[in-house]
């Protein structure tokens, strides 16, 4: 079951939230528990389990299961477009990825193998203005800027790898759980993007310790969950080093979800992240304790050693009325102290706002779900009195918050925003729906560049932010023992490339001349066993 299919059989349920879902990915009981739960009042696809058969042997002592498995083909028209892949990346022509796998677990044990397969074709497209290139003039495989591992193209040929994926290996004890991993973890609220940590990248391979289930206190005190991470990012191929950042990175990050017991289905979040390459010395306490209360190392401008960064977190469901709302407040440079917090919280900040809201309908659909969510990682006006950066980089941990090239945040990425409505209607045997989105792609570099260069006096450039629309179409159809999926998407890029910046000749009757329109078409199929 995909976290989307849990999150719309939360809402339709009308009990209290058994989950935050704040601390994704999440433990296979819980999906199990909650499709059993929905599927003895409603009938449908989106109500079954679809993970697959499980059988029991050595006395039910163990329990073995099969991951269906799940084939992709995405393809691009003109320009890479895509986000939330995991270990897959969406550049231009064909994109396939295969998922799949099994599962042994106990009341004490668990072992699950769920890899990820994925190819690019990685046509060749236009290259952005401001892409550097060496000294034969070919284009260097990085971003626009600088102090980040996040290449705007994974070389000049097609590519195909294999990555671990939903892997992980636990020992557990009623809530409590510990084990390697390398599943893309989700810590967050949001729906199209996760300010703090997301599945946009390979997941991380780490070790950890958290609660698969909820901690339920007692005299209704509420409910705790938390997970703690130390993790190896890896660095893309692409990513040029230098002596000072040829070194491995070391990251720990915490996550804590509390619910009270007055309104259990609100839950409040704290996430944090801590970068920094391991000494030759080797790494101490202090380093592994990092995120934790009271071993955090005071930073200063001169001896920032780590890149620190920091979010806070809410969502509330109402299931009388089968709505939630959420919120995220993402800062990217922790605070000096609390004076400091307090005389300016918005420095380098990024929020989440949105909403989802079911529909129930006694017509050929059964329900209808609506959702809206705007996201900002575009630093605001403090930059006037006090230097902001992009967000998920860092002046002396140069690859930035990103693991095998792509960042493990928000999937628009570093200065950007995104505002996306959409909605879908579900029927016995499938899914319809349609959405739009209107993405800022990097308008913080926008506005770095004409602070500098400032190309039109005294207006400003107000002709060449680059701007996406994206007008998708989405379903899902079951056909006997397969669930077919699809997407259609357009994608027009307005000013794609910046290719006319500083260029004063120019209104808004001329800027359309580098306008670029990508078609984005993906057809999946789920065997279900």
């Amino acid at each position: 079951m995909s976290d989307h299919q849990y999150r719309t059989l939360q809402l339709l349920s009308d009990s209290t939230i058994q989950t935050s879902l704040m601390n994704r990915s999440l433990w296979m009981g819980d999906y199990h528990k909650l499709t059993n739960q929905t599927s003895s009042t409603a009938k449908g696809w989106w109500t079954q389990n679809l993970e697959g058969p499980e059988t029991t042997f050595a006395n039910n002592f163990f329990r073995a299961g099969i991951y269906n498995p799940v084939f992709t083909n995405t393809i691009n028209s003109e320009l890479p477009y895509g986000g939330n892949n995991g270990a897959a990346w969406y550049g231009r022509g064909l994109n396939t990825e295969l998922q799949g796998g099994f599962y042994l677990t106990s009341d004490y044990l668990t072992v699950t193998f769920r890899p990820h397969l994925t190819y690019a074709q990685n046509n060749d497209f236009a290259k952005p203005r401001f892409i550097p290139t060496n000294e034969d003039g070919n284009p260097q495989y990085r971003a626009i800027f600088g102090g980040i591992d996040m290449p705007y193209r994974f070389g000049p040929d097609g590519y195909s790898d294999f990555e671990w994926g939903h892997s992980s290996v636990s020992i557990h004890y009623k809530s409590i759980a510990a084990g390697l991993s390398t599943e893309p973890l989700w810590w967050g609220p949001g729906v199209q993007n996760g300010l703090l940590l997301s599945n946009n990248a390979s997941g991380l391979h780490h070790g950890f310790l958290g609660t698969r289930t909820p901690i339920v206190f007692p005299l209704g005190i509420g409910s705790l969950e938390f997970k703690v991470i130390w993790a190896y990012p890896q660095d893309s191929e692409y990513f040029q080093t230098t002596p000072s950042t040829d070194k491995d990175r070391f990251t720990t990050g915490l996550n804590v979800i509390f619910t009270p017991g007055f309104a259990p289905n609100l839950s409040l979040g704290f996430g944090r992240f801590s970068h920094k390459y391991i000494p030759e010395s080797g790494l101490k306490f202090q380093d592994y304790a990092a995120t934790l209360p009271f071993f955090n190392e005071r930073q200063t401008r001169s001896s920032d050693a780590q890149n620190q960064l920091v979010s806070a977190f809410f969502r509330w469901v109402f299931p009388e009325s089968n709505a939630e709302v959420y919120g995220e407040y993402f800062r990217e440079d922790s605070y000096f102290n609390a004076r400091d917090l307090f005389m300016e919280p918005d420095h380098d900040r990024a929020f989440t706002l949105g909403l989802q809201k079911v529909v129930e309908t006694n017509n050929w659909f059964d329900f209808f779900k609506f959702t809206g969510e705007v996201n900002s990682l575009v630093p605001n006006r403090t930059d006037e009195v006090r230097p902001q950066t992009y967000y998920y980089r860092h002046q002396q941990i140069k690859q930035g918050h990103t693991n095998q090239g792509e960042v493990l945040g928000a999937a628009i990425g570093p200065g950007s925003a995104s505002q996306y409505i959409g909605a879908e209607g579900f029927f016995e045997n499938g899914m319809m729906g349609v959405f739009v989105q209107r993405v800022a792609e990097n308008d913080f570099f926008h506005y770095e560049y004409n602070d500098t260069n400032q190309p039109n006096p005294p207006v400003g450039d107000i002709y060449r932010h680059r701007i996406n629309l994206n007008i998708g179409f989405t379903g899902a159809y079951q056909t006997g023992p397969l669930l077919l999926g699809g997407k259609l998407i357009w994608n027009k890029n307005y000013n794609y490339g910046r290719y006319e910046y500083g260029n004063p000749d120019i209104d808004f009757d001329t800027t359309g001349q580098n306008d670029k329109i990508n078609i984005q078409l993906q057809l999946s199929a789920r065997y279900l066993f």
